[in-house]
């Protein structure tokens, strides 16, 4: 059973060093942002020997000269199959310019930004300056406490190799680089000559634990209940607090790994009104309620089961023009082609489109939907995955994006007498026949918007795709120059399975840059188009870049086939490497 976080403090104080362990032989998997916005996840470490993670706070003296000695560390093992990295969770700020990287300098070092501290509390961390060894792959702790040596103490090739007397933690690197490591025995532990951490939140919950009805429920409903109800896309309805009781161990590593809530962001660039943010006090409260026994607490009424069901599949009221799709039969198993099928619209005028929402007949089949407005005349010669200029991109859908589209005030996609609407379909077996005819309900403006809502879609169509097997970080990139002065509004990265993370990023015409948007693990099965808080202006002759990676080892768990070479195309298990773009251009 785990131990509460008061409980190990206390058992810290009584326990001498070295000599009693109150921390598990084993921890979870975990995930974090660095300071650079990388994601980093312990078992994708799982080829390395040794994960190892030094505790810091910028404001601790002591700890800076420990961070320049790890550095060297780093240097002496990096050959070794270990890595290293630094854990901030002070709660203070970091960035990549900071003194922490000044005193890393060259090396590279990741550090890891734990807000909510609960990381470190399941490492067992108190103080700054404490070193924690890990095997990735078992989560087995090797190591706790101190590095043991003075800053002038020389760490290269030598020192690796000497067979003399060195600290404890430098033998527990030793041992694990040469394959000496004993597994079964309980960690190592050092007395640490540090800074202490303050955990005074986490502290004081210990000891009032969050209230269900008051504090977790009401959280749930806002952040878990729109996907996790009965007949949703999620695996379990949230409607009980028995229900989410049993499935609390499950809720908790979800959260800790970032896989939940889905199409999550870097949260210091921009903000985008769409993004799944959870705050450092949202995860403590979650967390510690489940750390805690997930109790029912004292109120008599459960908030979970007065969740009343949606009154209207149509977020917005009764659309002005429903389109319904052809019926398709999806059966159980295979791998199917996409659908491609282009339906007439019978307007008699040019219109203006406010809002979209897609509503799938069968939610556990229909994986994603791509639509256009294109010219009814084309649609023989439409050819499957054309960027024709004619074309003009309305929205998308995918698993979770259940919300109607609206695009900004002023705003619509307009749509000329004579068009028709070009939809392609991606269908995805589960065990069992199915059934899906998806409805497309479309909002008109009252009056002639001031602006067009615009899609770009950068990319270089996938020609140049062509990753190896077993590449765990396979990178790729595609630039666009905005001839006109543009607002943007939203962002949409899309690649397929083995899609690792994109950045966007602006140069304008004078030199400068900046990042728009950073999706750091990029999850194929959610692919919303975020949506800026405060659009961005980008001046005449502004240059895009998306940036990115693709994950075609086993430790990518979407992975179809980490030992084949995967080349750009249509289907999943080929790949696309696709920016978009939305905007309106700015009138002079």
């Amino acid at each position: 059973m785990r131990m509460g976080f008061r409980s190990m403090l206390t058992s810290i104080l009584f326990c001498e060093v070295a000599l009693c362990s109150p921390f598990p032989d084993e921890v979870g998997d975990f995930a974090l942002l660095d300071q650079n916005g990388k994601f980093h996840q312990l078992s994708e470490y799982g080829e390395k020997k040794a994960a190892v993670f030094l505790a810091i706070d910028k404001q601790c003296q002591k700890n800076t000269k420990h961070l320049t000695q790890y550095s060297k560390l780093r240097s002496a093992f990096q050959a070794e199959e270990i890595v290293f990295f630094a854990i901030d969770s002070t709660g203070k700020e970091i960035h990549a310019g900071g003194s922490f990287n000044d005193a890393t300098h060259g090396t590279q070092l990741s550090i890891l930004i734990d807000d909510s501290q609960l990381i470190a509390e399941s490492l067992g961390i108190k103080s700054a300056g404490e070193v924690v060894v890990i095997e990735p792959e078992t989560g087995v702790v090797f190591y706790r406490g101190g590095m043991g040596f003075e800053a002038s103490q020389p760490m290269d090739k030598k020192t690796v190799d000497a067979k003399k007397s060195t600290p404890a933690f430098f033998d527990t690197l030793r041992d694990i680089s040469s394959g000496e490591i004993d597994r079964g025995l309980a960690p190592i532990e050092r007395e640490t000559l540090g800074c202490d951490l303050d955990f005074t939140y986490l502290v004081e919950q210990s000891d009032n634990l969050p209230d269900y009805a008051t504090d977790v429920a009401p959280l749930l409903v806002q952040k878990c209940v729109t996907c996790h109800f009965r007949g949703g896309i999620a695996p379990f309805a949230m409607d009980s607090h028995e229900m989410v009781k049993g499935w609390s161990s499950m809720i908790k590593e979800v959260l800790l790994t970032k896989r939940m809530p889905p199409a999550q962001v870097d949260p210091s660039i921009n903000h985008f009104s769409n993004a799944r943010y959870m705050e450092s006090s949202e995860l403590q409260t979650l967390i510690g309620w489940i750390n805690g026994g997930s109790p029912r607490g004292e109120s008599l009424e459960d908030p979970l089961e007065y969740i009343q069901p949606i009154e209207s599949l149509w977020q917005l009221g009764e659309p002005d023009y429903i389109v319904e799709l052809p019926t398709y039969k999806v059966p159980a198993t295979g791998i199917l082609d996409y659908e491609n099928v282009s339906i007439e619209l019978p307007f008699t005028k040019d219109v203006w489109i406010k809002s979209v929402q897609f509503i799938p007949g069968d939610r556990r089949v229909l994986h994603h939907l791509m639509s256009y407005i294109v010219p009814a005349a084309s649609i023989e010669q439409i050819a499957v995955g054309a960027n024709d200029d004619a074309w003009s991109f309305l929205e998308g859908y995918a698993p979770g994006k259940e919300d109607a589209a609206i695009y900004p005030k002023d705003t619509g996609v307009f749509v000329p007498t004579g068009s028709a609407i070009h939809m392609s379909l991606h269908y995805t077996t589960f065990g069992q026949e199915a059934v899906d005819q998806t409805r497309i309900g479309l909002y008109f403006n009252d009056e002639e918007p001031r602006f067009e809502y615009l899609t770009y879609a950068l990319s270089h169509g996938g020609s140049n795709i062509l990753i190896p097997p077993n590449a765990k970080e396979h990178l790729n990139s595609a630039s666009h120059i905005f001839e006109d002065e543009i607002i943007l509004h939203g962002l949409r990265p899309h690649m397929h399975y083995r899609g690792k993370y994109m950045r966007m990023i602006v140069e304008y015409p004078n030199g400068s840059t900046e990042d728009i948007i950073n999706v750091p693990n990029y999850n194929f099965a959610w692919q919303p188009t975020y949506r800026l808080t405060k659009p961005m202006a980008l001046p005449a002759g502004s240059r895009v870049t998306i940036e990115g990676a693709f994950d075609n080892s086993r430790y990518n768990l979407g992975n179809p086939d980490p030992d084949s070479w995967v080349r750009g195309g249509a289907q999943s298990w080929n790949e696309m490497f696709i920016g978009y773009f939305s905007y309106h251009k700015v009138l002079h």
